[in-house]
């Protein structure tokens, strides 16, 4: 007599056990995944900015000077509104060494890059210059700066309409340090034991206005008439290439970040429509000005600046900020990439993006 033996199935209790074995091994597997995904996304960065520091030095080789930021302004020979009539920025300037030369061949830059003459050219997304950690999915910023807006204290209000749609940019240059991290840092004790240090505190790119019009309104907006006349070159730079930066991490602008999250819409109005407009987070566009003053530690500006330079906030002047856990990368004139840890000390800092000072950083 054949007897048919039944296969045995799972009980109810041994699936469930099953269920909460795969459960368990999923969430021991899923932060290392995202380690790993995030260590990836981390070298790619780092790997933007030294492409990005390869341009300039080919760029270098070139014309014997760094690229950096120009734009030709005029107020009409009356000193009562503002108008770019042509610009160039850094960014732009290093796209033919960057295998984007058919987008710089399409660029007027003759003309002000907030009117339709470059939109279409603007408006391509180039992928170095994005961090792939930088939340959002967000790759081109768009603004509108209406007429009459008055963009800095010292210069009359602008006299037309300014828009602008490009592909962002989460890198940016450093025209030097001021406020209370420049005082913090050449106060410091760090400081003090190296003795007298002289020199302006410039950064190695610098950012040139070029005023159109008349002598008297040069000296009352104390800016530079005619050619650009201070060239970023490499033997300009006496603290070393090795020592002085040239680009670093300035992520998710235009939005304004304080900490991890994004400014109070309320709290924060004013400084959120700064933020928008001039954040400088188009690689398009000129108004790149970014003199570093730091942050306080909740990412709000105090009243010049702050002693925080790294993550606090992504504000213009603020200083460095990546979604990089415990830093953000930095590119140096020598073409290297570093990480520059979040707790670096203020003089280091300083010592890093001044060009002339004659400091000694040591270690960093």
């Amino acid at each position: 007599m054949n007897v048919k033996r039944r296969g045995r199935g799972f009980t109810l209790i041994e699936l469930l056990v099953v269920i909460a074995i795969i459960a368990i091994l999923i969430s021991l597997l899923l932060p290392a995944v995202q380690q790993a995904r995030e260590a990836a996304r981390r070298t790619q960065c780092k790997n933007n900015m030294k492409n990005i520091g390869l341009a300039f030095h080919n760029y270098h080789d070139t014309y014997g000077m760094f690229a950096k930021t120009i734009t030709g302004i005029t107020t009409n020979g009356t000193g009562a509104s503002l108008e770019v009539i042509s610009s160039i920025a850094w960014r732009t300037a290093l796209l033919p060494f960057m295998d984007q030369a058919n987008i710089y061949s399409r660029l007027d830059f003759a003309t002000s890059p907030y009117d339709s003459t470059n939109d279409e050219a603007y408006a391509n997304v180039i992928e170095t210059f994005l961090c792939p950690s930088t939340p959002g999915g967000l790759n081109t910023v768009t603004w509108s700066i209406p007429a009459g807006t008055l963009l800095d204290p010292a210069f009359p209000p602008t006299a037309t309409q300014w828009d602008m749609t490009s592909g962002r940019i989460d890198y940016e240059s450093a025209n030097g340090v001021r406020g209370d991290l420049s005082s913090a840092a050449y106060s410091s004790s760090a400081a003090v034991a190296q003795g007298s240090i002289g020199g302006d505190r410039d950064g190695m790119i610098g950012w040139d206005l070029i005023l159109y019009d008349s002598p008297v309104i040069y000296m009352a907006l104390g800016v530079t008439a005619g050619l650009d006349i201070n060239p970023a070159r490499i033997r300009d730079c006496v603290d070393g290439t090795s020592s002085t930066v040239l680009v670093g991490e300035l992520a998710s602008r235009n939005q304004l970040i304080y900490g991890r999250t994004e400014a109070d819409p309320v709290a924060h109005a004013a400084a959120i429509a700064a933020q928008a407009l001039v954040g400088g987070g188009a690689w398009g566009d000129s108004w790149t000005e970014n003199w570093i003053q730091g942050a306080q530690d909740d990412g709000t500006p105090g009243a010049d600046g702050g002693l925080c330079p790294i993550n606090c906030s992504n504000a213009r002047g603020a200083g460095w900020y990546s979604w990089h856990t415990g830093g953000a990368h930095v590119t140096l004139a020598d073409g290297s990439g570093h990480f520059l840890s979040e707790n670096i000390d203020n003089f280091v800092f300083a010592s890093l993006v001044t060009k002339q000072r004659n400091e000694i950083v040591g270690q960093f």
